[in-house]
């Protein structure tokens, strides 16, 4: 069964608690995910979590720099939107209709990296 899930919602609760049950940090994920796992046996739930997880990495490296830059600032090293803002140089405005934007690559991408690597999720993604 297949529930739809806010794509904010899911990048602000559920990406932490699929990349700590992968055993990652979400800050390291920029550089690339690390199997911290490795030679150990693992159980479904973590190989999910570790798919998951790098699904969501692909999706936000797949994205323009600008929406990258956005994604990254707010759901991955969790800075306040007024930090980001300062950060990519934008006016308030601008930045929240890039926002929007940036979501919607995310999703874009993460459809479509979700179909190329065969993962089945019980969740789809909407805004």
């Amino acid at each position: 069964m297949k529930y739809k899930e806010g794509v904010r919602a899911f990048l602000k609760r559920d990406f932490s608690v699929f990349t700590a049950r992968s055993g990652q940090r979400k800050a390291d994920l920029v550089k690339g995910p690390i199997d911290r796992f490795k030679g150990i046996k693992i159980n479904k739930r973590i190989e999910y979590a570790k798919n998951i997880t790098a699904c969501i990495i692909k999706a936000i490296k797949a994205c323009s720099e600008k929406s990258r830059k956005i994604l990254t600032g707010v759901y991955i090293f969790d800075k306040p939107n007024r930090v980001v803002i300062t950060d990519v140089g934008y006016k308030q405005s601008r930045y929240y209709d890039l926002k929007h934007i940036a979501i919607d690559e995310f999703m874009e991408n993460f459809a479509k990296i979700q179909k190329e690597m065969n993962l089945n999720p019980s969740f789809k993604l909407i805004k």
